[in-house]
């Protein structure tokens, strides 16, 4: 079968290599759809993982199955990373410091024409009925989006901004009825006008709101995020920032603001839930949010040009 590799660099490898089995207890699914997560264009995040086979936003056909609760012919939306939900961390919600989430993936990854899922990966795999596989591959970014917005306590209608309008950022306004949108890249503010949304460029800024969501993992980001706070406002940083690099932050001026820092990694179950019914009800549309879809040859060349931002998102569907 042929899959994605990265290789480094931001290189892309397109290759043939052995198509995996079912796992007793588990699932071979074919491949319908597979989108390019933002993620995976941080270079010092990848090259720790090289040669990886990109792809985790996943929906497929199942092809074979030895769980009857997930039958042959049925398409389905597999989370690769899936928690035990009995230990002290799931029992609190906290399934991504699960042991099981930590370990749990996709064999071999997603953008490949055929995946493996292991009996563990089931308790986050969800059957997507009628739901088209282009939507079934928005779960599992959505549902990132949906924990961020729990963790920040973000209210409906109150007054909210997000940082940065990549996809993420644009899943993000699409949930947030009247926030406003930051980013300096022209493209990005076009398509979120065009979905009817407010985007700003952030020169100038003056208003102040009660929650502030940061995508980019920049400390540029960050701190125009924290400058858009009022007082005893909640600020989410949604992506990480590189390691070994300190942040400065004037803490005495957060401190006596009172304002709440939180970040949100990933996502669990109960998110991925939340997020297919979001998809069903159409809250997101695949056209909304991914401005590339393709074929998995055209990858390498999309890879560029999102991570250069001369794209919003590339999503690869399979014949």
């Amino acid at each position: 079968m042929r899959l994605a590799r990265y290789m480094g660099d931001g290189k892309i490898a397109i290759t043939d290599e052995p198509k995996p089995s079912c796992p007793p207890g588990g699932l071979l699914v074919r491949t319908e759809a597979s989108g390019l997560c933002s993620g995976e264009l941080v270079a010092w995040y990848m090259d720790r993982k090289i040669p990886h086979v990109l792809g985790h936003e996943v929906a497929g056909i199942i092809e074979e199955s030895q769980d009857t609760r997930f039958p042959v012919g049925v398409r389905v939306f597999v989370h690769h990373h899936a928690p035990c939900l009995q230990c002290e961390h799931c029992r609190r919600g906290a399934f991504v410091h699960c042991l099981t989430w930590k370990r749990t993936k996709l064999d071999p990854g997603g953008m490949a024409e055929f995946f493996a899922v292991s009996p563990d990966l089931l308790t986050d795999t969800l059957l997507l009925e009628d739901l088209e596989p282009t939507a079934g591959a928005l779960i599992e970014p959505l549902a990132c989006v949906i924990k961020s917005l729990w963790r920040l306590g973000y209210q409906a209608e109150e007054p909210a901004a997000v940082v940065g309008l990549g996809v993420m950022g644009l899943m993000h306004m699409l949930l947030m009825p009247g926030a406003i949108g930051y980013d300096t890249n022209p493209l990005r503010l076009a398509w979120a006008r065009n979905l009817g949304l407010d985007a700003r460029h952030p020169d100038g800024s003056d208003e102040k709101f009660d929650s502030v969501v940061v995508c980019p993992g920049s400390e540029a980001a960050l701190g125009f995020g924290l400058s858009l706070t009022k007082p005893d406002a909640r600020v989410c940083l949604f992506a990480p920032l590189p390691p070994g690099q300190p942040v400065a932050l004037d803490l005495e001026s957060l401190y006596f603001q009172d304002i709440r820092l939180v970040t949100s990694y990933s996502c669990g179950p109960d998110d991925t839930r939340q997020a297919f019914r979001a998809l069903k009800e159409q809250l997101v549309r695949p056209k909304q949010v991914v401005s590339d879809f393709i074929a998995l040859d055209d990858l390498p060349l999309a890879y560029l040009r999102m991570k250069e931002g001369k794209i919003l998102k590339a999503m690869v569907t399979f014949p």
